[in-house]
């Protein structure tokens, strides 16, 4: 997929190849995963900006939660709503 770019003060444009977005849903939590496993065994994740840590082993997985359907939700600046 490819992305155009404006740089320059917006007299340039770049035209970018970039692969699938992975930052959110199944997909991500299928990378993380993955991430997780290549981890050696004994290796600390830093968390609350640095100050504290926790091992990879007992880290917490993430679950899948799915949106219920007929949830409202904010949208607008909050000024209005959507049901999904």
């Amino acid at each position: 997929m490819k992305t155009q770019i404006t740089t320059n003060k917006g007299t340039q444009s770049l035209q970018l190849e970039v692969g699938l977005p992975n930052w959110s849903g199944e997909l991500f939590k299928t990378y993380q995963e993955e991430q997780m496993t290549s981890l050696p065994t004994n290796t600390i994740i830093s968390t609350k900006r640095g100050t504290a840590g926790i091992r990879s082993l007992v880290y917490p997985k993430s679950k899948y939660t799915p949106i219920p359907v007929g949830m409202r939700i904010s949208s607008a600046r909050g000024t209005a709503i959507r049901t999904l």
